[in-house]
């Protein structure tokens, strides 16, 4: 593990990130190989008492053992 690699868990499976943080379509392609075509996702983190949601375009800081859940909402 290089030393700016951060452990991450993406609905529920431990991942690996380069840092310093993670992006919200980084987090969809993680959870979702391959991501659907026209879908939409809601990406919520936590770690620790802290807590958000991302949207896409949007990043977050990476920390080791953050939290995020990602699911599918289907078309808007």
């Amino acid at each position: 593990m290089s030393e700016n690699e951060i452990n991450i868990i993406v609905n529920g499976r431990p991942k690996k990130v380069p840092g310093p943080s993670i992006s919200f379509e980084q987090v969809v392609a993680l959870a979702f190989n391959p991501v659907p075509p026209n879908a939409f996702f809601t990406v919520t983190w936590s770690h620790g008492n802290q807590g958000g949601s991302l949207t896409p375009g949007k990043s977050v800081p990476a920390q080791n053992g953050m939290k995020f859940d990602v699911t599918e909402t289907g078309q808007s």
